[in-house]
């Protein structure tokens, strides 16, 4: 098996909160958006991210580039530690590890062409390159992604939300980076667009040999592009498998809400399928529950959820919960016809 190209070990995102109304000597509240997460990421795999709104998921995509701080490790190919190294130092690792943004139209700057939005990165980590060798690569980089080259001194305002994708994936791409991270890239886009989007993720991903981090609240987006799948919730990880196993034999509760809450095309399979609800809101990472931090919306706790903090077990399909397994009759809210 070869060497991870990223191996991330203990991450720890925590925000410091005072209130306006805090007086100067209140101590400030801990925030703890993300808890701990590790994992290891092959060359050329594509793993997604996945859990609700406030989970962590984009905090634990920005900690990994240092946009926020973060403790732990993030070791990249075997030698370097991203987390400890100083921001000028970082500048060196950005061609390497490239990100496309939530909104695409808010990543892009109005007043530049997309000609040169693209280029931007070319100029920054290569700024020795002529002009002309640029211009042609930006063209080329628009043809790849499925934008005209004659659309190269337009502004971002003159396309489409799912062209301003395109834009900012081929932004990403121009440096020839060997890993990027989709903070929900597709989350804003109509479904028809979404589709065309993660298709052509698809394909770059195969031609180029690219190792991606998918994040994304709609597991149906995930499965199709992801071949490991990290549920988070709280900030931290409560299931981790292959894509397949995840989806065929969820072990965790929350993962199973999670897929039940999924729909189906076909109206006969949606009818008779399983509903597992999920009760309650997300609780407050500023004050997030003892032991298990699902137990307040899970159906199987008890007393030992409240108590102890379940550990992540070991293995190819790795649940963070003390009563794992198929889904009870208990725990379902309708029963299939």
């Amino acid at each position: 098996m070869t060497a991870p190209l990223l191996s991330v070990r203990d991450l720890r995102v925590e925000f410091k909160i005072r209130n306006e109304s805090d007086m100067p000597w209140t101590r400030p509240r801990t925030l703890k958006a993300v808890g701990g997460v590790g994992f290891d990421l092959q060359p050329g795999e594509t793993l997604g991210i996945v859990g609700e709104s406030g989970c962590g998921k984009s905090t634990l995509a920005r900690a990994l580039i240092q946009m926020v701080p973060a403790t732990g490790q993030a070791i990249w190919q075997g030698e370097t530690d991203l987390l400890s190294l100083p921001r000028r130092a970082m500048l060196k690792y950005r061609a390497d590890i490239q990100m496309v943004f939530q909104d695409p139209l808010a990543s892009l700057n109005p007043r530049m062409t997309v000609g040169q939005i693209i280029a931007e990165p070319l100029t920054t980590h290569h700024p020795d390159q002529k002009s002309a060798e640029v211009k042609t690569k930006v063209k080329a980089m628009m043809d790849r992604v499925g934008l005209l080259p004659n659309q190269i001194n337009r502004y971002p305002h003159e396309f489409s939300g799912g062209q301003c994708q395109r834009i900012g994936i081929a932004r990403a791409l121009i440096v020839g980076p060997k890993l990027l991270i989709c903070d929900e890239p597709v989350s804003a886009l109509d479904v028809s667009i979404q589709a065309q989007v993660i298709n052509l993720l698809v394909e770059l991903k195969r031609d180029l040999g690219l190792a991606m981090i998918f994040i994304a609240h709609d597991l149906s987006v995930v499965k199709h592009i992801s071949d490991r799948v990290k549920v988070l919730y709280l900030g931290r990880t409560m299931e981790v498998a292959s894509s397949h196993d995840l989806y065929a034999n969820p072990e965790h509760p929350y993962t199973q809400a999670l897929l039940s809450a999924v729909p189906i095309p076909d109206p006969i399979a949606e009818r008779a399928k399983v509903m597992i609800p999920l009760e309650g809101d997300l609780p407050s990472p500023l004050s997030p529950p003892s032991g298990c931090v699902f137990r307040t919306r899970c159906p199987r706790a008890q007393t030992r959820c409240r108590d102890i903090v379940p550990e992540l077990t070991q293995g190819n399909h790795a649940v963070a919960c003390h009563f794992p397994g198929p889904v009870r009759r208990t725990e379902t809210a309708r029963e299939p016809a």
